[in-house]
């Protein structure tokens, strides 16, 4: 069983990168038209992705996380997944993005899989 030592200082890059992106992803549908109470959900995800997000870049260590910081972080996690197949299938990317995009994909199922745990 693998256990949170094994995460890399580039597996945190890879962490911010993709509450980074969930959070992207979250403004863009606050811009949509969307029913209040998915709005508050959202609100709540994206306050709960910066909380993380900001505490990685002060200290960049696993640790520093909370079990459930490191919940939310998985979340996110899964949300870039979600995000980096939708841009497998509707995007034409060429043959080197879509190799990163797959390995971006790994990665971040790699990390999930450590917070599981």
């Amino acid at each position: 069983m693998k256990s949170l030592a094994t995460i890399t200082e580039s597996d945190v890059d890879t962490i911010k990168i993709a509450l980074n992106d969930s959070v992207s992803d979250i403004d863009k549908e606050l811009k949509g038209d969307i029913k209040q109470k998915k709005r508050v959900e959202l609100l709540d995800y994206k306050d709960k992705y910066l909380k993380v997000y900001n505490k990685l870049r002060k200290n960049s260590s696993i640790y520093s996380l909370s079990e459930t910081e490191l919940d939310v972080t998985a979340g996110a996690l899964n949300d870039a997944i979600q995000l980096l197949e939708e841009m497998l299938t509707s995007e034409n990317l060429d043959n080197l993005e879509q190799e990163e995009t797959i390995t971006a994909i790994n990665e971040c199922s790699h990390l999930v899989q450590l917070l599981a745990g």
